[in-house]
């Protein structure tokens, strides 16, 4: 939950709070205070002088303690959490405030953070103590709603009515010196004022200018070893060493000096963007910084905080308020307090120098938060200067490099007279007599006069570019060569000729598959195009085909067999192509064929022959192996120009059949196309998604049958998009599991569930069980139970409340990697449930073997209103199994009265589905809990 929606949710709740209040005090606006609700200054100070005065005039005078109430710290909250924040802790405070004063009692704010309370009929010391007590508890321990890593307390000073005085006045000065000493004792305290405190306050005061003067002393001794650290920095630099040996003295003057365990330097690495760290110092003691893991998500959070600021700090890791996945990070580094400085680089986020304390929390003062950003500024640019420079010799290396290994030969002449001004390396190295002022064609071509291929004839005002291709005699290589035209910065014009080694090329497309003497996929792609042009009266499809799991086959039966079915292939299916039809071997495992035709279904019959037929042979020759092949075809139309789109789109249509497990065509159509859009367009608008928080966490409960009391709920999720449309998970959750991003969703919906989990148990809610989904990509993720570890401990909550739920189709692979995952889960005390049973993939010996504490059946057992016979038999079967394996059953999909009880009559446990209630947001299920 973002900040500013912690703030709104609170807000309401003071809302309701105050409504309320309203019916204890009648709301008279001239005597309310604006933002508390409670009796403004003014008015407090009439009531109580009214109270005072009717006392003194009863013939036995009651007593009343008089309650100065001070916030602590309250500046510094809304320093570090703005004034926002610093509101919402001021209302919050009253509102409770209010609840706890007894009727009779006057309770009004005075000042900013300032409270004052008249406590009436105070018969013993007991009476005293009770309510400053309390509310001392109350802000300490049990104040809820604020955030996490802020501590609420508060000073107190108490005076006595009439033993410190009868009038208002005389009240609030005696109260505000036993403020005075509460404060000076540590705060979050009360203090009853005695004639003593009087003797101790002029002793206290020069006390507090010594310790100013002291303070100032210090301070200035501070900044003065704080300018050394700056001076000792530049000389360091100015010394010539290496970059490390420089920044290593740097950084132990200041690990040492400020006592840091670890200090380091993450840099972005100019190729992928990847965090890595490029330098660090250690104390005595410390480990190294561990791997930065490689997550698109982290690294975008871990910029944000860097968007304005220049620096990021945290005193104390447990009272912060970032993302789980930033907190586990620094978790894993053992980190306790931190200052992160940004490196910069044309106002682009490119590194971090991070100073760490690894052994306890600690105050970061300003003048040291300056000082460490001015040294990351200091050592920063020095390392952007050595990067530029280095940056600047490498791109010249390998651009000299990559010209030479792409046999590239450069050189320039003089426009108009063929007078060589400049030649490359390479050049040099292929023409070794070769002379600046020479001309080229004589020098480089051994001719006496222009080349009739040169490239230089196509140049005019309208080609400042050409390009030829041309066989060298000379070198005994086909050659590409490009001229252009160029001006000189004294204003000379230049002709630039680049020739590249294109032999190789050339055989590429002359030259067939070596494993199959099919076209290589260069020869298919120019052959075809050459068809498509020269001929008009056809029409044309694409058929991509691949081998479904071919690498199992290689790793089972041996690579000599897999290029045995792969060559099979190839000659069935040449057999079956007319002349012009054009077949060629991608590479690996798949091919690509271009049929001819005029009619479509006739073409399509045909495919559909040629493939089985192909399948029928397999099974003979290979009956042990039994080879799957998916293919997808595409029709190409007048309007498909490019051939490597249309082969593209018939792939598309192959993919579409992955997991299949059996021989298949599929066919790119317009449904195919917008389905394939739709995707594209749910996995452009992910990212933005999540951010904007359009996934909304559903429960839908689960009924315990012999109650009928809601005991747990599914965690589910819905996307309502920035257009207002509810999406249904099975339009997004396929995509996100194909494309891995269900990994951030799902740990985004169990943060969302275990928040309001932790709320209901604050407010006492009856515990409820709530299971979420793991999908098999988090099973082969090592860091996923830490991440669930870490969740569980930011929101204090017990292991047993959290059902992880496995479905059936993870079984399909890596079953010892499960019973691992599933041993730990269960070892840490989490609830294992099998959800879908049933659905054709699971065994049932898998439950003697699997750590499993709840078998869910799966819906499709209840898809007709009507039971029937044999339906029922296997019901209560799979139900006294799981009995008699000591499993708890749930069934989901109930939506009639006869499904409910027949289940009930049968032992099932519990049960979820419509006919109890359908999936809710989790706001509507708070409602229905006791």
């Amino acid at each position: 939950m973002t900040y500013k929606e912690d703030n709104s949710k609170l807000q309401n709740e003071l809302n309701e709070s105050h409504n309320t209040y309203n019916g204890v005090y009648p709301i008279f606006r001239e005597e309310r205070d604006n933002q508390t609700q409670l009796f403004n200054k003014k008015t407090v100070l009439n009531k109580i002088e009214k109270h005072l005065k009717e006392n003194l005039n009863k013939k036995l005078i009651e007593n009343h303690s008089f309650l100065l109430i001070d916030i602590d710290n309250l500046k510094r909250i809304n320093e570090t959490c703005g004034h926002i924040y610093g509101d919402i802790v001021l209302e919050t405070f009253a509102a409770y405030l209010a609840q706890t004063v007894e009727d009779g009692d006057i309770l009004g704010r005075i000042d900013g953070d300032g409270f004052v309370v008249i406590h009436n009929t105070i018969k013993d010391k007991d009476d005293i103590y009770y309510m400053p007590q309390t509310i001392c508890s109350l802000v300490r321990e049990n104040l809820p709603g604020l955030k996490e890593d802020v501590k609420l307390t508060v000073s107190i000073g108490i005076s006595n009515f009439p033993k410190d005085g009868t009038t208002y006045e005389e009240l609030l000065q005696k109260a505000d010196i036993a403020l005075n000493k509460a404060k000076i004792s540590g705060k979050d305290k009360f203090v009853i004022y005695n004639s003593e405190l009087n003797i101790n306050i002029f002793e206290g005061e020069m006390e507090q200018k010594r310790n100013k003067k002291k303070k100032k002393q210090n301070y200035e001794d501070i900044l003065d070893a704080e300018k050394r650290l700056l001076n000792y920095a530049f000389d360091i630099l100015s010394e010539g060493n290496s970059v490390e040996v420089s920044i290593h003295k740097i950084f132990t003057e200041i690990g040492k000096y400020y006592n840091l365990s670890r200090i380091t330097i993450f840099e972005n690495e100019t190729i992928n963007q990847k965090a890595r760290v490029t330098y660090e110092w250690l104390n005595a003691g410390i480990s190294p910084c561990i791997a930065i893991p490689k997550s698109d998500y982290l690294a975008k959070q871990y910029k944000e905080m860097f968007i304005n600021n220049s620096i990021y700090y945290f005193e104390d890791i447990t009272r912060i308020d970032i993302s789980s996945e930033l907190k586990w990070f620094y978790e894993q580094m053992n980190i306790k307090s931190l200052v992160q400085c940004a490196i910069n680089d044309s106002n682009q986020l490119i590194g971090t120098v991070n100073f760490e304390d690894c052994e306890k929390a600690r105050i970061w003062p300003k003048s040291q938060l300056n000082t460490l950003l001015i040294i990351t500024k200091v050592v920063s640019n020095y390392i952007l200067q050595l990067r530029n420079k280095e940056e600047l010799d490498n791109e010249i290396l390998f651009t000299q490099a990559m010209l030479n290994n792409q046999k590239l030969s450069n050189y320039a002449i003089k426009a108009g007279t063929y007078e060589l001004l400049y030649v490359s390396e390479y050049t040099e190295k292929l023409f070794p007599n070769v002379k600046l002022g020479e001309l080229c064609y004589k020098a480089i071509f051994g001719r006496s006069k222009p080349c009739d291929t040169c490239p230089l004839n196509g140049l005019d005002h309208a080609n400042k570019r050409y390009s030829v291709e041309a066989y060298n005699k000379k070198l005994g290589a086909w050659l590409s060569t490009t001229a252009s035209t160029f001006d000189m910065p004294n204003g000379q014009k230049m002709n630039l000729l680049c020739s590249s080694d294109v032999t190789g090329f050339m055989e590429r497309v002359k030259s067939k598959d070596n494993l199959t003497g099919l076209l290589t996929l260069s020869k298919f792609e120019a052959e075809a195009m050459k068809l498509i042009a020269s001929s008009k009266e056809f029409q044309y499809a694409i058929v991509y085909s691949d081998f479904d799991k071919f690498k199992y086959i290689n790793d089972e039966w041996g690579y000599s067999i897999g290029n045995d079915i792969l060559k099979f292939y190839a000659e069935k299916i040449l057999k079956h192509l007319n002349p012009m039809e054009l077949f060629c071997r991608i590479s690996g495992d798949t091919f690509v064929c271009l049929f001819i035709y005029k009619d479509r279904e006739e073409i399509l019959d045909r495919i559909k022959i040629i493939l089985q037929a192909i399948i029928q042979d397999y099974k003979t020759c290979y009956p042990k192996i039994n080879p799957i092949i998916i293919s997808g075809i595409y029709f190409m139309t007048k309007e498909d120009k490019v051939l490597s789109i249309a082969m593209d789109k018939a792939n598309m249509a192959r993919k579409r059949l992955k997991g299949f497990h059996k021989s298949t065509l599929s066919i790119y159509d317009e449904n195919l196309h917008k389905t394939i859009s739709k995707e594209k367009m749910i996995e452009n608008r992910m990212h933005t998604a999540l951010t904007n928080h359009e996934f909304i966490v559903y429960m839908q409960p689960k009924i315990e049958l012999r109650s009928l009391n809601i005991i747990g709920a599914e965690a589910l999720v819905r996307w309502k998009t920035h257009t207002g449309e509810i999406m249904n998970p099975s339009e997004f959750i396929p995509i996100f599991e194909k494309n891995g991003f269900i990994l951030e969703l799902d740990f985004y919906v169990y943060e969302e569930a275990f928040k309001m989990l932790r709320r209901w148990l604050n407010l006492g809610k009856n515990p409820l069980i709530i299971s979420v989904n793991v999908s098999r990509l988090h099973i082969d993720d090592d860091l996923f139970i830490q991440k669930l570890e870490f969740l569980i401990r930011k929101y204090n909550l017990p292991t047993n409340l959290i059902e992880i739920e496995i479905t059936e189709s993870i079984f399909l692979n890596g079953l010892d990697r499960l019973k691992r995952f599933l041993g730990k889960l269960s070892d840490k005390g989490f609830l294992i449930s099998i959800d879908d049973f049933g659905s054709g993939f699971s065994s049932l010996n898998l439950l003697k073997t699997l750590p499993v504490d709840i078998l869910k059946l799966d819906k499709d057992f209840l898809t007709y209103d009507v039971m029937g016979e044999k339906d029922k038999i296997v019901i209560a079967n799979i139900i006294n199994l799981a009995k008699g394996l000591g499993l708890k059953v749930i069934s989901e999909g109930v939506e009639t009265l006869d499904q409910a009880r027949f289940l009930k009559e049968n032992h099932c446990d519990m049960v979820q589905g419509y006919f109890f209630y359908k999936p809710m947001p989790m706001e509507e299920l708070e409602k229905l809990l006791s």
